[in-house]
Formats: structure tokens, C-alpha cells, sequence
């Protein structure tokens, strides 16, 4: 009986065998299927290209509709982007400014456009077939659009009025803007299977597979890849072994329209002399037909704004005036201001604000101007808006460069006058000195008027003036910049009234407020830090006067700063109060 018990426990065992064998097997095929299925997916990832196909908006997340622009390699984050009307693709006013032209300048009142370059003056009004360049028409496809009550501009129209090139590919609904003055770098790509990634790796997804030889544009190498733009405005990266036969294809100049003429040279340093000019009779007295030897140009104060607010220019010009500064080979370039006629019905700065934030005022005032150079054959105009506020500066510096191309084209000089900057953080740095400096041939800097006030002190001391022609020159070229002389002086009186202290001043010609220091035998010292002579005396009533005197000795301490600085010469207010001495001062520095 017990033999009969061992024969099925030895069966028992061997099947406890077979099993252990068995169970052994299926986990080592297991580990062995994870480990080649783990070297599969290694193998997989290190050698094999991904062949996933993304289209672009899907990739970046974007709405399948909207238009992409794309400026070189860069896909634009636009807040606004482009939008399809009236059978045209249209920029919104925003995409231009920040693309194409800082300058560009929509009135929101008048529901008008302007565009300025160099050369020409573009005006555009939507919904108009024509828009009007120098005051000409010029016929449009299609014109600029209100839309959700600000302008779009058709990509035909865009390529009509600035330098660039738009290509649209409707299929992947892309616009690409290249400015024409860039050079391009090209190439071809090689091979049957040349693909297009998001980025430089394998494994990135495709968005585009390129015919063989298909041309594409180069910006530059990243690794194994290149990074591409394909004709179609994809942007991506390319095996840089799939590139071949490069060439860079040279940029295209912007070209102007016309050439201008050119003002007539002046010798040496520019010597301009302001003839304030009140009356229409003032322009025969005496001193009009008194001449100064090494004078340049001559600006009287001719042109002012009717207090209609119009925009219409009241005028004193005098052709006699002009025809005898010609014969002494004097420029005439009169002056512009903002003042008002009758404060106490219109102030300063309200003519200046009425005028230029409208662009219908703008373009009558500068017609004027180009009629009365044209009429009295004046040699420039110059521009003293003095009472600008912060809300109207860029439709201040909108006038100029409206103005610029017509001055240009009639060959005449623009010049413009500028407060003094007076550090630190100076009030009038809204005047965007860096911008209109552009527009103009000339910037003049009033350098003068330190103290006029309740507080007694120097009318142009040179750590003062100094500061403000460092200051210009960190916006303008030294070449355009004329340092402001003064031929004036202050005559202070410091008087006790009633127990307090009253200050006041007159203001008197060059030669004037020193004989009046003389005849008192005042104290008269010279003021190594202000550059200037320092004057004193006290009357018989226990007042007390003084001034910084301008003289010869302080115009030489400017002069010498002007030397300094390498500026392009001076400009004197005014004409008649300059002494002998200070003239043949200045025209010997000039010269």
C-alpha cells in the first residue's frame, strides 16, 4: 500500500517541476518583451523623425480664421491682427504705427489720415478712391476703411504709399511683410522628403513638406538645422544638409520721388539776427535800412494767427523790406509765433492748440506759409510756438513734419526757436526737440530769459546756457543747433514798500543798461561764475539796483562755448538793441 502511495507523489513533484519551469519562462519572456519593448521606444526616439503633421494655427493655439503676419523669422503677436473686407486684407492703424510708420497720425475729429515722409505729404479720408499726395490725387483699388470706428488699410494700399512688399497665401492664411530696403539671404532645398519643422529637433511636428529645389529664405543656423521662412510664409527649420546653393539678394533703397533744390550755401557760421516787427510802418523806420557787415539771415516777426482760430495767418511783410535785405545779400526768413493779438479774448496757448490738433488748420496754415514764400520770394520761414502744451505735442510735431517736405521742395529753409532746456527734468522736454530737429534745417535756442521773475538774477549766465545746449545736443546735431544771444538787459530794483521787500525790472539795449551803471558810478565787477559783469548801485531813496550786464565780455564767454560745442552759429534777439562792440564781436567768431 505504501508503494502504491509513492508513484503519484513523484508525479506530483515532476508536475511541481514543470510548472516551476513554466512560470519561470513566462516571466523572463515578460522582461524580456519590456526590455525590448523599452529599447524599441529608445531606439524609436533616438533614430526615428517624427512624421506628425500640425497645421500652424492649430499648433499656436489660434482661431483657424485669423490672419498670421509674419516679418522676417518672427510670427507678430498682434493685438489687432488684419482682417478680411471688402475683398481687400486691412491693417488696423495700430499695426501700421508699430510696423511701418511711428508717424502715421489720425485725426478722430476730422476722420482724416495723414501720412509724412521726406519727400511728400500723403492725405487720406476713408471711403475716398483717391488720396492726395503734395496735394495731388492719386487713384486707390481700394481706400482706407472705418472699421469699429478706427482706420484699416488695405495691403494694397500699404504697398502703394510705403516701401515693403505683402504676399498673402490664403491657404495658410499668412501675410508676409518684408521692407524693401532689406537684403535677403536665399537657398534651395535639397532631396524628395525635406521637410519643415516647428522647431530644431526630429521629433518636432511638421507643418510644411518642400518640393525639391523649392527656394527658401535663410535666417541664420541653429545645430544640425537652419532655420527658414518657405515661399508660402511658413516659418521653421530645415536640415542645414537639405540647403544648398545660398545667395544673398541685395535690398532695394528707398528712392525719392523728386529731388529738391538745395538753399544756397552760407559761408562760414550762420549769423541770424530777429527783427521784431510790430507794425506795418516799422518796417521803413531807419534801423530796417541800417546794414550789418557779417549778418546772414534777418527774421522779422511778420506772421502771427488771426484770433479766429481759423487758421488763416495775419501778415506784416514788406517788399521793400525784402528787396533791400537781398541787396545787402541778407536771407529773409520771417518768423511764425503762436501770440495771441488780444489775450483777454483768446489766450497764447489756445491759438496753438485750436490750429495744430486740426488737420484742416494744419494744411491751410502750411498752404499759406508755401503762398507767402512763393509771393514775397522769401529764403525761409521760421517757426516760435511758444506756448505749446503736453496734450498738443504731437500735433506740434505733426506741423512740422507736414510742413518739412514743402519747405524742401520750394527750396527754403525751415528754422525753428526753442526754450533754453533747463535742468534737472525741464518743463518744455514735451517739445520733442530730437523729432522736430529732423523736420528742420535749423533748431534755435533761446538761451536767455534765466531770471524774469519776482527774483532778481542773471538774463544768461553761462553755467545756464551751458546746460541747455548740452542738453539740445543730446537731441540734435550740433551741425543744425544756434545758440540764442542775448542783446538785452535787465535793470533789477529791489525797493522796501510798507515793510516788505518788492523786486521789479526794466529791460534795456545792450549799450543803454551800461550807461546807466556808469552815470551812478556803480560798483561794476566781473562774475567769474555766470560769465557776466555783476552791477550795482543804491539811489537816494535806499533802492537798490543791479544787473548782469550783456556786453562784449559776455558774448565772448558764449562765443567761445558755441566754438566749443562745434554749433552752426547764433541767433540774436533783437535787431537794434546789439551794441558796436558786441557786432564786431560776434561777426569776428562767424566769419
Amino acid at each position: 500500500m505504501r508503494e502504491n502511495r509513492g508513484a503519484p507523489k513523484n508525479a506530483r513533484r515532476k508536475r511541481r517541476r514543470r510548472k516551476r519551469k513554466t512560470g519561470s519562462l513566462f516571466i523572463f519572456w515578460i522582461i524580456f518583451l519590456i526590455i525590448a519593448g523599452c529599447s524599441g521606444y529608445v531606439a524609436w526616439y533616438l533614430f526615428i523623425p517624427s512624421n506628425e503633421y500640425q497645421d500652424i494655427h492649430t499648433y499656436y493655439d489660434l482661431p483657424a480664421r485669423e490672419i498670421l503676419v509674419v516679418l522676417r523669422d518672427l510670427n507678430l503677436d498682434l493685438p489687432a491682427p488684419p482682417v478680411e473686407y471688402e475683398g481687400s486684407v486691412c491693417f488696423p492703424m495700430a499695426f501700421v504705427k508699430e510696423y511701418l510708420d511711428p508717424y502715421i497720425f489720425w485725426d478722430s475729429t476730422k476722420l482724416k489720415l495723414t501720412v509724412t515722409m521726406p519727400d511728400k505729404v500723403i492725405r487720406l479720408t476713408p471711403g475716398d478712391m483717391n488720396y492726395y499726395e503734395n496735394g495731388s490725387p492719386v487713384a486707390v483699388d481700394a481706400p482706407v476703411y472705418l472699421i469699429n470706428d478706427g482706420p484699416y488699410l488695405p495691403a494694397g494700399l500699404l504697398t502703394q504709399i510705403y516701401h515693403i512688399s505683402l504676399d498673402y497665401n490664403l491657404a495658410n492664411r499668412i501675410i508676409t511683410l518684408q521692407y524693401l530696403e532689406e537684403d535677403l539671404e536665399t537657398a534651395v532645398v535639397t532631396g524628395k522628403n525635406t521637410v519643415l519643422r516647428f522647431f530644431p529637433d526630429k521629433k518636432s511636428p511638421l507643418s510644411y513638406k518642400f518640393s525639391n529645389n523649392e527656394m527658401v529664405y535663410i535666417f541664420g543656423d541653429d545645430g544640425n538645422y537652419t532655420r527658414v521662412r518657405s515661399g508660402n510664409g511658413l516659418l521653421g527649420y530645415v536640415l542645414t544638409s537639405q540647403i544648398d546653393t545660398r545667395e544673398v539678394i541685395p535690398g532695394t533703397p528707398y528712392e525719392p520721388s523728386v529731388v529738391f533744390p538745395t538753399p544756397p550755401p552760407i559761408d562760414g557760421r550762420v549769423n541770424l539776427l530777429w527783427d521784431q516787427i510790430i507794425r506795418t510802418e516799422d518796417n521803413a523806420a531807419d534801423l530796417r535800412r541800417t546794414p550789418r557787415e557779417g549778418l546772414d539771415a534777418l527774421s522779422p516777426t511778420w506772421f502771427s494767427f488771426d484770433i479766429n482760430l481759423s487758421g488763416d495767418i495775419i501778415s506784416l511783410a514788406d517788399r521793400d523790406y525784402i528787396n533791400w535785405a537781398h541787396e545787402q545779400g541778407y536771407r529773409v526768413w520771417p518768423l511764425l509765433s503762436d501770440f495771441s493779438s488780444d489775450t483777454e479774448t483768446v489766450l497764447n496757448q489756445d491759438i496753438s492748440h485750436s490750429i495744430l490738433s486740426d488737420s484742416d488748420k494744419r494744411e491751410h496754415a502750411i498752404n499759406q506759409i508755401m503762398s507767402f514764400i512763393e509771393m514775397y520770394s522769401l529764403d525761409g520761414i521760421n517757426i516760435d510756438f511758444e506756448y505749446i502744451q503736453p496734450d498738443d505735442a504731437a500735433s506740434y510735431l505733426q506741423f512740422f513734419r507736414e510742413l518739412s517736405p514743402y519747405m524742401k521742395s520750394a527750396g527754403s529753409v525751415l528754422s525753428v526757436a526753442f526754450y533754453n532746456p533747463d535742468p534737472p527734468g525741464y518743463w518744455s522736454k514735451y517739445y520733442n526737440r530730437a523729432e522736430v530737429g529732423k523736420a528742420a534745417d535749423y533748431v534755435c535756442v533761446m538761451a536767455y530769459d534765466e531770471y524774469k521773475g519776482d527774483e532778481s538774477g542773471p538774463n544768461a549766465a553761462i553755467p545756464f546756457v551751458r546746460n541747455g545746449m548740452e542738453l539740445t545736443l543730446e537731441e540734435v546735431s550740433n551741425e543744425k543747433v544756434l545758440l540764442g544771444l542775448p542783446f538785452y538787459t535787465r535793470v533789477w530794483k529791489e525797493e522796501n514798500i510798507d515793510g516788505a521787500l518788492k523786486t521789479s525790472y526794466q529791460t534795456y539795449d545792450m549799450e543803454t543798461a551800461c550807461t546807466i551803471f556808469t552815470e551812478h558810478d556803480a560798483v561794476i565787477t566781473w562774475d567769474n561764475a555766470y560769465g557776466v559783469s555783476y552791477a550795482t548801485y543804491t539811489d537816494e531813496n535806499g533802492a537798490v539796483y543791479k544787473a548782469w550786464l550783456e556786453d562784449e565780455h559776455s558774448m565772448k564767454e558764449k562765443l567761445d562755448l558755441m566754438n566749443e560745442l562745434g554749433l552752426a552759429g547764433v541767433a540774436g534777439w533783437r535787431r537794434g538793441l546789439e551794441s558796436d562792440a558786441a557786432w564786431d564781436l560776434i561777426k569776428s567768431y562767424v566769419d
